[in-house]
């Protein structure tokens, strides 16, 4: 699960403007990005992932604000 959410959130560092809250732009990027999967059977696996997230909010958070 780590090595996806670092790559997720090295993804989303990518993008240039990002504005307001950071955290809240993360969980909508992931959202979206996971978003791209239409197949179902992965729909409990995006649930999961999307859990872990808010549950490791302040890892994240710094994680988000390193360079």
């Amino acid at each position: 699960m780590d090595k996806l959410l670092k790559q997720l959130i090295l993804e989303f560092k990518k993008i240039k403007r990002v504005r307001g809250n950071l955290f809240e732009n993360f969980l909508s990027f992931v959202h979206s990005f996971l978003l791209g999967e239409k197949d179902d059977k992965y729909n409990m696996k995006k649930k999961e992932i999307m859990r872990y997230i808010i549950a490791n909010q302040e890892a994240i958070k710094i994680e988000l604000i390193k360079n």
